[in-house]
């Protein structure tokens, strides 16, 4: 039986959409031909191979012939609207993948940031939606609500044979800026706490932030044989989790569902994007054992972005990002310096109860609704 071909597509705000990409080509154990298209996103975190073509492209005319070329009538699309709609427009059924449904509201449905439409619309289940999105939500044609989306790993096989501490940061790079402004402000001084303490850090992220990272390092000239920076093949990066001495991440939530999965004590950092705040208050209710660090400043904080919400989510995220700029030469990396090394000595929390289970994973979940689009089709 011939393998059926499928677009996948992601945007490129942060590593979580692509990993979310991967865990689902990954749930599918080679089933498909794999094509990618749309935003160029790291393609350095997959298994060599795994693409069969790819068109990194928003042109609706170049991505027509590409669909036509390998005979593509099926899609998989990670919070890539724009993609999303090209794809509809061309009879492609398109399974759209939100990860963050909590985080919507009607200015964002006015802003043409959802595809109401889309042939499947998966919505990843989570704690606490709100008034505002639970609107949004109840306009969609064919929701259905999947499983956090993760992938598992062996722990043990170990990439790095030293005992490393290690730091996640994912992908800084979005539509706004490569995220120079939160290396000078957090990370830079997690660097120098561990490297102060002749400590190994390995720094795990995309190909992106790694570069700008580096070129930071660089410009401090911060060396040291203890220090590393690596982009990871998903796999991999899960089973540096799991043999990590100290583990520490940006609240990505693909993270803190995986890292839950796995029982790992976690210490978060603060958050780089609007999601990643709300993820803080999530992990409190996912993680076993976490600590938790937010910006502590007048802005930079829930309670104030949630009064300006209203303006829609890419109002807010230029803010953050226009908020974290302002910290960079206020000694604000020698306030988050001291304030890393106390976190360090205080005791894990406990869990927060709640009424949120993880019954499976959101990448069966999807590659399930694939499968039944295709056996729907058989079946006309």
């Amino acid at each position: 039986m011939n393998k059926i071909n499928v677009i996948v597509g992601t945007n490129n705000f942060g590593l979580g959409p692509v990993g979310k990409v991967s865990s689902i080509i990954n749930a599918s154990k080679d089933k498909f031909n794999w094509y990618a298209c749309g935003n160029e996103f790291d393609l350095n975190i997959f298994k060599s191979g795994t693409f069969k073509d790819k068109l990194f492209s928003k042109d609706k005319e170049k991505i027509e012939d590409f669909v036509t070329k390998y005979d593509i009538k099926y899609a998989v699309v990670v919070l890539d609207v724009v993609l999303a709609k090209i794809l509809l427009s061309l009879n492609v059924k398109v399974i759209f993948v939100d990860s963050l449904p909590f985080m919507w509201t009607q200015a964002d449905i006015d802003e043409g940031l959802l595809p109401l439409d889309a042939t499947v619309y998966c919505a990843q289940k989570c704690i606490n939606l709100t008034d505002a999105s639970k609107k949004v939500l109840k306009q969609i044609t064919n929701l259905k609500w999947v499983n956090p989306i993760q992938n598992f790993s062996d722990g043990k096989y170990r990439p790095f044979k030293e005992l490393y501490n290690v730091l996640n940061v994912g992908g800084l790079h979005s539509p706004i800026g490569n995220g120079e402004s939160y290396i000078y402000t957090v990370i830079i001084p997690i660097v120098k706490y561990f490297m102060n303490h002749n400590e190994k850090l390995i720094i795990t992220c995309g190909s992106n932030a790694k570069n700008s990272i580096n070129n930071v390092l660089d410009k401090l000239e911060i060396k040291n044989n203890n220090l590393k920076v690596s982009t990871l093949k998903q796999q991999d990066f899960i089973s540096t989790i799991i043999n990590s001495n100290i583990f520490i991440t940006s609240p990505g939530l693909t993270t803190i569902y995986e890292t839950s999965s796995l029982n790992k004590p976690t210490i978060i950092i603060p958050p780089q994007n609007l999601s990643q705040f709300y993820n803080i208050e999530y992990a409190k209710k996912i993680l076993n054992k976490y600590k938790t660090m937010n910006w502590e400043t007048e802005k930079l904080n829930l309670t104030y972005l949630d009064k300006i919400l209203d303006k829609g989510e890419t109002f807010v995220v230029d803010k953050i990002y226009e908020y974290i700029t302002e910290l960079v030469n206020t000694k604000y990396d020698d306030e988050f310096y001291r304030r890393f090394e106390n976190i360090l000595k205080e005791n894990y929390a406990n869990k927060i109860k709640s009424n949120f289970n993880i019954n499976g994973n959101g990448a069966d979940d999807i590659k399930d609704e694939l499968f039944n689009l295709i056996e729907e089709d058989k079946n006309v």
